[in-house]
């Protein structure tokens, strides 16, 4: 048991110290595939174009939240690859507490809050809104392949046993300067 939290320890270090400049996230597409009304009313998720100047798409989010969301907010992660006209599953799935990775700020979560009304976990409840967010792409794994992808994000509450909604990413990871 020792063995095995030491070994989940130094991964969870390591994870936290990511750094890239090998490739750029490029957003294709965001949709909400399936939400819970008792949670969530009028969820909203867009990849869009920050200005007509810049190539880089950003995220706008927005939902009604009916009532606070306390801590314990999982949200599991399911990958996909585009291979042979289809996303096929990559057989890697991660499951976080959200709240938690905001504090450790994984993937440069932090920064959310720069660009919402969220201020952090617990979630107030009314309406929640993000605006012009762009992910922070110099802090994930440096040795991602390059290609298309899905992302499918499902969250729960109640350490996983209400379920909050389903959102599903597509996009690429292109090598820097071919974006």
């Amino acid at each position: 048991m020792y063995a095995a939290f030491l070994i989940f320890a130094s991964i969870a270090f390591v994870l936290a110290q990511f750094y890239q400049d090998r490739y750029d996230i490029v957003h294709d597409r965001m949709e909400v595939q399936d939400h819970n009304n008792s949670f969530l009313l009028r969820p909203n998720i867009q990849a869009v174009y920050y200005n007509k100047s810049m190539k880089m798409k950003v995220l706008n989010a927005s939902g009604f939240v009916t009532s606070p969301l306390k801590n314990n907010i999982m949200m599991d992660f399911k990958f996909y690859r585009f291979a042979s006209g289809a996303y096929r599953i990559i057989p890697f799935n991660i499951t976080i507490d959200l709240c938690d990775q905001l504090k450790r700020n994984m993937f440069g979560l932090s920064s959310i809050v720069q660009y919402s009304n969220f201020r952090g976990c617990p979630f107030p409840g009314g309406l929640l809104y993000l605006r012009y967010y762009p992910i922070e792409q110099d802090k994930f794994p440096p040795f991602l392949p390059l290609g298309k992808y899905k992302l499918s994000i499902t969250v729960h509450v109640n350490d996983g046993h209400w379920f909050v909604g389903i959102t599903n990413w597509y996009g690429s990871l292109v090598a820097k300067g071919r974006n």
